[in-house]
């Protein structure tokens, strides 16, 4: 999950309800960034505007992003990313599959002995 207010302040008081961002969030978030730069070019533009579904399946994101920008759910896209899913992308795994493998078996946290 995205960190909320984790230090983010202006003039020194707390900023409600934003995500930090940073250089981590941005890698996690590669695809989609690779496919907004993308935009920049007006041939890939037409072609985003002609089957939107296509063009980011071309990207590699998954339905979750696509659908999130189908909604232009901007700060859903922020924080769509996390830590276990970026884990399932890398390993190309579903997340369900990846969490099996996890400790605990579920992708929460578990005691370690010390």
């Amino acid at each position: 999950m995205a960190q909320r207010s984790a230090g983010a302040t202006y003039r020194g008081a707390p900023i409600a309800g934003t995500t930090v961002f940073t250089g981590a969030r941005s890698q996690q978030g590669y695809r989609i960034n690779k496919l907004a730069m993308s935009l920049t070019e007006s041939a890939n533009r037409a072609a985003f505007q002609r089957n939107e579904r296509a063009y980011m399946k071309e990207y590699g994101l998954s339905d979750n992003e696509m659908g999130l920008i189908e909604r232009r759910d901007w700060s859903g896209l922020v924080a769509a990313q996390n830590l276990l899913e970026m884990g399932a992308q890398m390993r190309g795994e579903t997340l369900d599959a990846f969490l099996k493998t996890r400790p605990g078996r579920a992708g929460t946290a578990v005691e370690r002995d010390r």
